[in-house]
């Protein structure tokens, strides 16, 4: 079984395939990993679909606020940052909350 850790270096890993990547991304979704997850929306040097991927998967209660951090941060190119507002806003209370 992989680590956050793992799946965290998968994602960032050039060398991996693009779906490999957004497995590791996957499995950090999964494991409730927001922390990760707003590190990867943040890297300049991560491909957008990758950040993109991380951005949405951000959109549920256990990370609202660290996602409204990072549209608040202004760390993301104007796309990014368009589409961290529309989910903050577009996401309900909620949505993808664990029972």
């Amino acid at each position: 079984m992989s680590t956050p850790e793992e799946n965290f270096e998968i994602a960032t890993d050039g060398s991996n395939e693009l779906a490999t990547r957004a497995e590791a991304i996957d499995w950090l979704e999964a494991a409730n990993e927001c922390d990760m997850l707003a590190e990867l929306a943040r890297m300049n040097d991560l491909d957008d679909r990758l950040r993109e991927e991380a951005l949405t998967y951000m959109a549920h209660p256990p990370c609202e606020q660290l996602l409204r951090t990072v549209a608040d941060g202004g760390d993301l190119p104007a796309s990014l940052q368009e589409q961290a507002e529309t989910l903050l806003r577009d996401t309900p209370d909620d949505a993808g909350a664990s029972p």
